[in-house]
């Protein structure tokens, strides 16, 4: 971000958590506006684990990005062949953009 560069996050609307976690995401949210990143909240219970990068680089997989420290899960990283840009098309996160 020091070096201009846009950070977008999209996330669960905060109102569709349970057992506290609603004012936890809504916390986290506040922090990633108060430094600059725009964070994009979906509803309908969408639960990807994506990380897109300058469109060029998808990671998948079944680790929450955002939340985990120690885990077993995994991310996958596919860089060239289009996967991010048509990831990024199919989901349609250039109208946020």
């Amino acid at each position: 971000m020091a070096r201009g560069v846009k950070v977008y996050v999209v996330t669960r609307d905060p109102r569709e958590h349970t057992d506290g976690y609603d004012d936890q995401s809504e916390v986290e949210i506040q922090e990633f506006e108060a430094v600059g990143i725009q964070v994009l909240m979906c509803t309908g219970n969408h639960h990807r684990k994506l990380a897109i990068i300058d469109r060029k680089v998808l990671w998948e997989g079944s680790l929450n990005i955002l939340s985990q420290a120690k885990s077993r899960e995994f991310m996958r990283r596919l860089e060239d062949g289009g996967f991010a840009v048509d990831l990024f098309n199919f989901i349609g996160y250039e109208k946020y953009m």
